[in-house]
Parts: structure tokens; C-alpha cells; sequence
């Protein structure tokens, strides 16, 4: 392994004297090669020690000789070092193929419940577990095809994060929805106060409450807002209500009162009445046959004041209709309440 010693320049071997200073000088260069292998075999980082101790081989090799024994000795110990580089390798990479095994096998279940959490019914808790699964996932040492295994966790993490996003439009929109019913709710329940009629009234606040309470969540900035609003405007109702039927005794309009209730009740009815009148006079030609799924039937009576009757009825309960509402705007004339009629 070692070359011989040289000889001078005469070609004679040298001195005692000369070959002794050169056994000394080889045997100085392998202990330091001796000591420089140890330190690499003990902390050279493994991504070069492998390179570091080559180096040093070569370097041996062109060290010369000392003694036979000597060089037995120098190159066991030198020996020794790079075993013990070769066994600290190699049980870095055991412990690194045993740790990228482990999280393999640590992602694979996190891929698995991720998921699972697209299926579950529960989003916000799918959503925060997903964010410690992440959490966990960035903790976790990197795993032999680590690239296709952070492409399935992904996947899963968008269609949660996807599902999220769906959810909150939807909560968004739902809570517009609730906050337009809940405004409508408020206004109508401010309406009420100097309704003509009390007891009708006071149903209304009581269907207005229901549909507050079922209009649903209108978020976190304007639910509690809503609230104080619709609770303020029925107090004022029920406050205003405790007050009106002894006012209305009291200045003598509770007469006036009944009678518009009266009148709201008849215009009702004629409204009704008209409607029915329409429906009989569209489905009656002037020529007395009767119309059927687009097709005119021909009655066996011939011709018929059929027609005629319907559209004299209809007259007669439009011009009902025009009179009853005459007599309420004239009543809410005086009782102040030129606008109640529009509120009908």
C-alpha cells in the first residue's frame, strides 16, 4: 500500500541517518492523517465526510513507510477511524430511513382524517381540526414521495376549505336575508302605533314578534342592534295601546272607530265578491257559451243573459266598492287619519 523509501540522487540507499529522519517524517504525516480521520469519523457533516475521508486515503497512500510494524499499527488505527465513519453513517441513515418510514406513516393518517373531515356535517369543527392537521403536518419530518403525499392532503384540505367558503356566502346571504326581514318587522311593528283598530293591532304585534324571532340570525354586528330596535318599537306599541282605548272614550271617537272597522270589514268582503264576479265574467262570452280549457261549448239553452248578468254584478259591486271607500276616507278625514287608507 505504501511506497518503498527512495534512494538519493547516486542511486545508493541512504544514510541511517537519513532513512531514520524519514521514518520520522512519514510517521508524523500519519498521525496527523491518524488524527484528522478521527475528527472526521466524529463530527464531519454527513453530506461530505464521505469525500473528507477519501481525501485522507489518498493522502496515506502517498505518506511513504515507516517500519513494518509501525505501518501495521499506524494503518489499524487509521482503519479504525474510518470504520467508525462507515458505522456513523450508517446508522444515520437507519435512523433517517426509520424516521421518514415513521412520517410516512404519520401523514398517511393525517391524510385519512383529513379525509374524512369532507364528510363531516360539523364544518366549523372540520375546519379547526384541519388547521391542527396542518399544524401537525408542518411538524412532521419529510417521508420517502413526501411530494405526492402533501398533493393528497391538499386536495382534502381544499374541498374543506372549499365547503368553508360555500358556507359563509351562504351564511352571508342568509344573514342579509334575516336582517331585511327583521328592518321589515321593525317598521311594521312602528306602524302600528295609531292603528285604527286595536285588536287587529295587537295580533299583528303578536305575528310580528314570531316573525322576528323566526326571521333568523342577521350576524354578529347588527343582531343585537335589530333586537334593541323591534323591542323598542312593540314597548311603544303596548305603551300607546295602554293609553288609546280611554282616549278614544274620552273624546268620543271610539263610535267613529267601530264604524271603520266596520267599513274596512265590508270593503273586504266587496273586494272578495268583485274578484268572484271577474272570474265568472272571464270565463262567459257575450254569446252565451260557456269557455272551457280554451274551447267555447255551445250551452243548450242558446243564447243567455249569462254574460250580462256577471257584468252587471261586477258594475254593481265596483260602485259599491267606490262608495264604502268614500265613506272611509271620509271618516278617517276626521278622525286625522288621511293616511290610514293607503295602509290598508
Amino acid at each position: 500500500m505504501d511506497a518503498d523509501i527512495t534512494t538519493d540522487a547516486g542511486g545508493l540507499d541512504p544514510s541511517p541517518s537519513a532513512r531514520q529522519a524519514q521514518r520520522a517524517a512519514t510517521l508524523a504525516t500519519k498521525e496527523s492523517l491518524i488524527a484528522q480521520a478521527e475528527l472526521v469519523a466524529m463530527t464531519a457533516p454527513t453530506r461530505t465526510a464521505s469525500s473528507q475521508m477519501k481525501a485522507l486515503l489518498a493522502q496515506w497512500k502517498e505518506a511513504g513507510r515507516t517500519t513494518k510494524a509501525e505501518d501495521q499499527a499506524l494503518w489499524d488505527r487509521f482503519n479504525t477511524a474510518q470504520e467508525q465513519l462507515f458505522t456513523r453513517l450508517s446508522l444515520l441513515r437507519d435512523q433517517r430511513n426509520a424516521s421518514a418510514a415513521q412520517a410516512k406513516q404519520v401523514k398517511e393518517g393525517l391524510i385519512a382524517t383529513a379525509e374524512e373531515l369532507v364528510h363531516r356535517q360539523d364544518l366549523r369543527q372540520a375546519t379547526e381540526t384541519m388547521a391542527m392537521l396542518m399544524t401537525e403536518w408542518k411538524q412532521t419530518p419529510p417521508a420517502p414521495d413526501d411530494k405526492g403525499l402533501w398533493l393528497r392532503f391538499k386536495a382534502a384540505q381544499d374541498e374543506v376549505y372549499a365547503r368553508r367558503n360555500q358556507e359563509r356566502t351562504r351564511s352571508q346571504s342568509d344573514q342579509r336575508q334575516a336582517a331585511d326581514l327583521k328592518r321589515s318587522a321593525i317598521r311594521a311593528a312602528q306602524a302600528l302605533v295609531g292603528a285604527p283598530d286595536l285588536r287587529q293591532a295587537t295580533d299583528e304585534a303578536r305575528t310580528l314578534q314570531t316573525a322576528f324571532r323566526e326571521a333568523g340570525y342577521a350576524g354578529h354586528a347588527l343582531n343585537k342592534d335589530l333586537g334593541d330596535q323591534f323591542h323598542r318599537a312593540i314597548q311603544e306599541f303596548y305603551a300607546w295601546m295602554r293609553k288609546e282605548p280611554a282616549r278614544r272614550r274620552d273624546t268620543g271617537e271610539q263610535g267613529s272607530y267601530s264604524r271603520r272597522t266596520r267599513l274596512v270589514q265590508q270593503i273586504d268582503q266587496v273586494h272578495a265578491e268583485i274578484a268572484q264576479a271577474e272570474q265568472a265574467l272571464g270565463t262567459t262570452d257575450p254569446s252565451g257559451a260557456k269557455k272551457s280549457h280554451g274551447r267555447s261549448i255551445t250551452l243548450t239553452l242558446g243564447q243567455s243573459d249569462a254574460y250580462s248578468s256577471a257584468a252587471a254584478q261586477a258594475l254593481r259591486l265596483k260602485i259599491q266598492l267606490t262608495d264604502l271607500e268614500s265613506q272611509l276616507r271620509s271618516l278617517d278625514s276626521r278622525l286625522g287619519r288621511e293616511d290610514a287608507q293607503a295602509g290598508q
